[in-house]
């Protein structure tokens, strides 16, 4: 009889510590991919230079919001990334002192943006599915093998 994998719970599913190493791993890389997408030669390209960075925020906050809540439905965890997304660009629209004092720093305009426009809220739409496509891909049910090795969920009763 095969061992099961260590990170995979009775029901097949990842652990949540699995769950929350996947998702520190995609807020990394979709911060390093946001922020690729700000030089050279990434910017200058037609579709990567304009929306990538934003893409890349809806993805890594697709990933904090999997790391909070591991065990939620992906549905959910996408519109908590898609509302946070939306949220955070309507505040561009905001023009308020405190506010703007934190945009002017880099990590502020990073992470809050200095401007409105509507073409980022479908780059973060766009962004948000490819987090979620990437998530199922990931996170495919485990079988457990039967006393056969088959692994065939109807023969284990």
């Amino acid at each position: 009889m095969a061992e099961p994998e260590p990170f995979a719970n009775i029901s097949g599913r990842r652990s949540e510590a699995s769950t929350r190493l996947w998702a520190a791993g995609g807020m990394l890389l979709a911060a390093a991919f946001g922020l690729g997408s700000r030089i050279a030669p990434m910017a200058t390209w037609p579709i990567i230079g304009p929306y990538g960075g934003d893409a890349a925020w809806a993805m890594a906050a697709y990933a904090g919001w999997r790391f909070v809540f591991p065990g939620l439905d992906r549905r959910w965890i996408a519109g908590l990334a898609l509302g946070l997304a939306t949220t955070v660009e309507v505040s561009q629209l905001a023009d308020w002192d405190w506010l703007n004092s934190i945009r002017a720093e880099r990590v502020g305009a990073l992470l809050l943006g200095r401007g409105f426009l509507w073409s980022d809220l479908a780059a973060y739409a766009v962004g948000t599915i490819t987090a979620m496509a990437l998530g199922s891909l990931i996170d495919v049910p485990r079988r457990r093998p039967d006393a056969a090795g088959t692994g065939s969920p109807t023969s284990r009763r």
